[in-house]
């Protein structure tokens, strides 16, 4: 089976050296590779496209899932943060998808209440670039990053103007969610994968200060997180569990915890050396503040009809 995404053989006239060796690993990465392999590639993605710009105006919600089967309950508590029956809410997949595939997810949302869903799937930067291609980002309400991989999102969207979209969503109050690869792909400093070993790489910077890794508790990636947060002292890691969100209200920073298992919030010294440990279950909340050791009670913040901090 082809795994190669339309768009990717492009003509190599005009293009630098270097150019052309990033889009060959990304190839290489696309068809699967091993972890030095997979290491090369990031470091070239990096260097080619910049890290993302802050955003600006007013911050809106992230309901990032850690994976696994997603509960009802938790589709719809997303659903209504997006507008309930009203949201617009757009699908971003985060693998190859086909036509039945595509249909399914639709009908996954729709089932939950939301009749106004696309899919939104490039097939080339050059399309995740084009205006008319993501113009269905400029008046969602919400917009939910799926499973898969997460070098997927930011191979084709880091730098284009899909990412510039998303980011324009949360300026006006909507909320992105994710799963699994989505929830990892929102921040800064991205988990890319490794197992006794982590890969890094650089999301979409939606999320600042943080570092998400998903399926926590039940692929035991606990080493995982402590090894970044040696490299990153000045990051505090979620490790979300499946079946399990933190919600994030950005411009207040306070935390909730919904779903089946656990959160673990883990915030380093300067040092890089663990320093605090939460579990978190559903129905606890923090901030980010309060995490870092800024502030002893988060302030409640009310988004839709989910309080924040009560």
């Amino acid at each position: 089976m082809d795994l190669r995404p339309k768009g990717v053989l492009l003509s190599l006239a005009g293009f630098g050296r270097r150019r052309i060796a990033a889009w060959a690993a990304l190839a290489v990465l696309v068809l699967g590779t091993g972890y030095f392999a997979r290491a090369r590639v990031l470091e070239f993605a990096d260097d080619l496209y910049p890290a993302p710009a802050a955003m600006t105006g007013e911050a809106g919600t992230l309901f990032l899932v850690g994976g696994g089967d997603l509960p009802d309950s938790l589709g719809r508590e997303f659903v209504e943060l997006a507008g309930g029956p009203n949201a617009r809410l757009v699908i971003i997949p985060g693998a190859p998808i086909n036509g039945p595939q595509r249909a399914a997810e639709i009908q996954t949302w729709r089932a939950l209440g939301v009749p106004n869903v696309a899919v939104l799937h490039a097939e080339s930067r050059s399309q995740a670039d084009d205006p008319d291609f993501s113009q269905v980002l400029a008046t969602a309400t919400g917009v939910w990053l799926g499973g898969g991989q997460q070098t997927w999102f930011t191979a084709w969207y880091r730098g284009t103007l899909v990412e510039d979209r998303l980011k324009e969503v949360l300026e006006r109050g909507g909320v992105i969610g994710g799963t699994s690869a989505g929830a990892s792909a929102v921040t800064n400093v991205m988990v890319a994968g490794g197992k006794r070993e982590p890969i890094e790489s650089r999301g979409f910077g939606l999320l600042d200060g943080v570092i998400v890794d998903q399926h926590f508790l039940r692929r035991n990636r606990t080493g995982r997180m402590l090894k970044l947060l040696s490299r990153h002292p000045d990051q505090i890691g979620l490790g979300i569990d499946e079946a399990t969100a933190v919600v994030v209200d950005l411009k207040s920073g306070n935390i909730a915890v919904r779903g089946q298992s656990y959160v673990l919030a883990c915030v380093p010294d300067g040092d890089g050396v663990l320093q605090r440990l939460e579990v978190l279950k559903s129905g606890d909340y923090t901030s980010l503040a309060d995490l870092r050791g800024h502030s002893v009670e988060p302030v409640p913040a009310l988004v839709g009809d989910l309080i924040l901090g009560d």
